[in-house]
């Protein structure tokens, strides 16, 4: 349970950043809290900044 808390906060906290730099919806309309981690994380990699540690550097 203590994994499941600590994926929800992080993935508020991904949806922060993204409402911070001015994103309030995924590019295909849907809601920020409709969509998973790994695609709140992609947009931050690709639209905001990519020195965030779950970044790749490619």
């Amino acid at each position: 349970m203590n994994m499941l808390i600590h994926n929800s906060i992080e993935k508020d906290h991904i949806i922060d950043i993204l409402l911070d730099n001015g994103l309030f919806k995924m590019p295909d309309g849907r809601q920020l809290y409709e969509a998973s981690e790994h695609e709140l994380k992609k947009i931050i990699c690709t639209k905001i900044d990519n020195g965030f540690p779950f970044c790749s550097i490619s």
